[in-house]
């Protein structure tokens, strides 16, 4: 399983990587988009970067510029990736994966540190609803919340 990771966050990255080893850690726009025209199974996004909280999408400098160099044009090497927005800026976050999802990516919201649930069906792990919901409309703890 080929993973690549973009988050600016240490201590994200230490979690993550222990979780999955072997994945491809990046914390910059220029790194991901570099490491994007290689094939990938899974590409996990942060929006807010460089240590910031909220930044504005129309930024060159967070994970919403990644989403802009997919779509146009279209990244075919990339259309069985599955893509995983971990933000916990939710507004930033929806964008992001509705932007994917409209031109053709497999996309999803996953916000990083909400409860997983195992899917007895295919034995893998996805973000529980309910603690999802809980980040995207504020509540659930805080200082997870990014």
């Amino acid at each position: 399983m080929r993973r690549l990771f973009l988050d600016d966050d240490p201590l994200r990255a230490e979690a993550f990587l222990r979780e999955h080893p072997g994945t491809v850690w990046v914390t910059n726009v220029a790194d991901c988009l570099a490491r994007l025209e290689e094939t990938w199974d899974e590409v996990h996004l942060d929006h807010d970067l460089n240590g910031e909280m909220y930044v504005d999408i129309s930024r060159d400098d967070c994970g919403m510029e990644i989403v802009r160099r997919l779509i146009n044009p279209p990244r075919k090497h990339l259309a069985s990736t599955r893509f995983y927005i971990h933000s916990h800026n939710a507004s930033a976050a929806y964008m992001m994966m509705l932007q994917l999802k409209s031109f053709g990516y497999r996309a999803v919201l996953a916000p990083f540190g909400a409860p997983r649930k195992s899917d007895s069906r295919t034995g893998s792990s996805r973000p529980g609803w309910l603690g999802m919901l809980g980040r995207l409309f504020g509540r659930g703890d805080s200082s997870t919340r990014r």
